[in-house]
């Protein structure tokens, strides 16, 4: 479907320095700053929660979506370079080593998911104790359910670009 190929990924490492994607350091830091742009998406729910329907709700969410977005854009090009596009291309298209990475980290970001999804449910049954209804804005539940959709979709790339170890020196 929206797969990408590997004349892609080559495509994409061709722009990019190698410092960003080459090493595990600069791997780290791009995982960093993609987890910082889910934080801002997480952000803009809990703004929504405590201040919407109002118009100051309403901008500083559209903002932190729209910073989240554009650091995004630039991590997920490092991310697909630096996974050589085991997340996102498609399993037919990937050898055996990398088919088992790509199965393994799509585990542990479901677990990841499920735990979060977990710990959402369990604010929201400690926040209606007492209350036969919670009441939410309608604009913070669509907030919240962007935020679990983004996170779900995210968090494989952001795992890949965390474990992965540095490639061994050539023996020459």
């Amino acid at each position: 479907m929206n797969e990408l190929n590997r004349k892609q990924v080559e495509d994409v490492r061709r722009v990019l320095r190698p410092k960003w994607y080459g090493t595990r350091q600069g791997r780290r830091i791009t995982a960093a700053l993609g987890s910082a742009a889910l934080a801002m998406i997480w952000a803009g729910a809990v703004v929504c929660w405590f201040l919407a329907p109002s118009t100051t709700a309403r901008w500083i969410t559209l903002g932190l979506t729209g910073v989240a977005l554009v650091i995004y854009a630039g991590v997920f090009s490092v991310l697909i370079v630096a996974s050589e596009g085991v997340v996102s291309l498609a399993e037919k298209n990937l050898d055996e080593r990398q088919l088992a990475e790509h199965r393994h980290v799509y585990a542990l970001a479901h677990r990841g998911s499920n735990w979060m999804l977990g710990s959402a449910t369990t604010v929201v049954a400690v926040m209606s104790v007492g209350h036969s209804i919670l009441r939410i804005p309608t604009a913070a539940a669509f907030m919240f359910m962007v935020a679990a959709w983004t996170t779900h979709k995210i968090m494989p790339h952001l795992i890949v670009c965390w474990r992965l170890e540095d490639a061994l020196p050539d023996d020459e």
